[in-house]
């Protein structure tokens, strides 16, 4: 599955609303609560886990996807 595709379920918005730019700011659903259900399913769809402090950092679409890179994922 594509990041942006879990960002399209996730927030309930066609997957092409989302970008390596997409950003609390930019996405009216992403509250602080979404922030936390958007990177579970992330953890979940691809089977990693993120400790506190990267959750706290991860603060765009490109972002996350740069930690899972980290993690050995390629979430194209």
């Amino acid at each position: 599955m594509r990041l942006e595709e879990v960002f399209a379920d996730v927030f309930e918005e066609p997957v092409d609303r989302f970008d390596e730019e997409s950003t609390p700011e930019t996405v009216f659903k992403w509250t602080s609560l979404m922030h936390i259900t958007l990177l579970m399913e992330i953890e979940s769809t691809y089977d990693v886990q993120f400790s506190n402090s990267e959750m706290i950092a991860l603060r765009s679409l490109g972002d996350i996807r740069a930690a899972l890179a980290r993690k050995g994922v390629e979430a194209a």
